[in-house]
This record gives C-alpha cells, structure tokens and sequence, in this order.
C-alpha cells in the first residue's frame, strides 16, 4: 500500500486501526552484542534489562534527565534489538556517544519492528502487510499517543511516560535527575488540542492572558478537525482557551 493514502483509503485504514485490527511496520533495528552489552545498556536507558523477558519501552536520556531518544528493546540470542522510535541513525549515534572502553558492537539489521494496533510489539522479516506508514501520525494523534518529536527534550514525567523508569536499577545516564524528582510532582503534563488553525506549525508557544503556558508539538488536520498534542502547565484547567 502507498505510504501516504488519501481519501477513502485512509478513513478505512485508520477505521481498522483505532479498531485495533491490523499493524504498522517500521524498518531498521540496531543489535547491540558484545561481552559487555548488558551492563552498556543498563548504563544507557531508563529500563532494568537484567529482568528482561520480552520487549519493553525504554527511554534515552540526557543529563539533565531530559528524553533523547526512545525505543523498543527486545531480547536477543546474541544481545539485545532496539527497535527506534525515531531514526536508526538517531538511536546508534546516541549510544556510540557513550562507548569507550566498553565491548559493545552497533550492528544494524534489515528487519522490522511490528507494532500491532492492539499494542503487541514484534520482530519481523518484512513488513508485508502492514497499514501504510502516512497513517501513523494520525493514529498516534487520535489515540493521544506521542512520537518521539513530541517528547524530545522533555522530562519522562511530564509526558506521561514515567512508567518506562524503573527506579533503583542503578546507575544510567540521566539517573540523578530521575531520583531527585521520584515522589515530586512536575509542573507540565501533555494534553490534546482542538480548534487550532490550519496554518499553525508546531511547535509553537501557547499563551494564556499573554503568558507562556505550554508549547504545541503537533498539530494535523484530521477527520475531527484540526487537533494537536502539547505539554502544558497543569495549573491551566482542561476545556481553558489558549492563544498560539
């Protein structure tokens, strides 16, 4: 199927997929192997590997505890299969920053990460069948799902996604930050727009009586109109009129 269907195509594709049926599929995933892969990627990403039994989201984080990347890490005979949330390219760059004496190899493979509408996620040899990637955006939009653009440069607990750290695993880059803010709650949580204009390209600051409250991440043009995600400041109520 094209990348990018229109019209009646992409209502009954994006109809099956908000219905749960169906999947997408995304190319490219990076083997992480090597005597020293386990104690790497415990030292890399927010997720305790030592208890990995099957595949678990897993973010990449700066120092200031701040999202990088984000991926999808399946076990492996040989290591362990990122599968990016983002680019190939983004994810190896990021870990190859942080090897130094470690013996580690970055091996990127042609297979896919499947990633079923119902949630289930798994490693394929093609992506034959799968729902044209053009829809994606849009699916992720409607089920208030982020992307890896709208989360980059955030903290994991202001946008929902704290459930990908696990405390107490140990030492990893960004560790620090998450500790002193466990039990502390943020000040910005991500939430759904509507009523924007069509002309607005995200991201864009968002206003309430003239001051900074929030920032759009995405804005698309969807079957419900115009709507977007944006990380907002959790005093500014739900339903409350904001200015881009």
């Amino acid at each position: 199927m094209d990348a990018f269907p229109s019209g009646k195509q992409q209502g009954e594709v994006l109809a099956k997929a908000l219905a749960g049926e169906g999947y997408f599929a995304f190319p490219g995933l990076l083997l992480v192997r090597g005597p020293d892969a386990l104690s790497f990627l415990q030292g890399q990403c927010t997720r305790d590997l030592r208890r990995l039994s099957g595949p678990v989201g897993a973010l990449f984080l700066n120092h200031r505890g701040q999202i990088e990347e984000g991926a999808t890490v399946f076990p492996h005979k040989e290591g362990y299969l990122l599968a990016p949330w983002g680019t190939l390219e983004g994810v190896k760059a990021r870990l190859k920053r942080y090897i130094v004496f470690d013996q580690v190899e970055l091996l990127e493979l042609p297979l896919y990460r499947r990633l079923h509408a119902d949630g289930r996620e798994e490693v394929a040899e093609s992506g034959e069948g799968a729902h044209p990637a053009g829809v994606y955006p849009l699916y992720t939009l409607l089920k208030g799902l982020p992307l890896l653009s709208d989360i980059g440069g955030e903290l994991p607990q202001s946008v929902g996604l704290l459930h990908l750290v696990d405390y107490g695993k140990g030492c990893y880059v960004g560790q620090e930050i998450m500790a002193r803010l466990e039990g502390k709650e943020v000040h910005h949580h991500l939430v759904g727009l509507r009523g924007l204009s069509p002309a607005q390209e995200a991201p864009f600051d968002l206003l309430l009586e003239g001051r900074k409250v929030g920032e759009a991440k995405r804005v698309m043009e969807t079957p419900f109109g115009v709507l977007g995600l944006a990380v907002m400041r959790k005093e500014v109520p739900l339903g409350a009129v904001v200015e881009g």
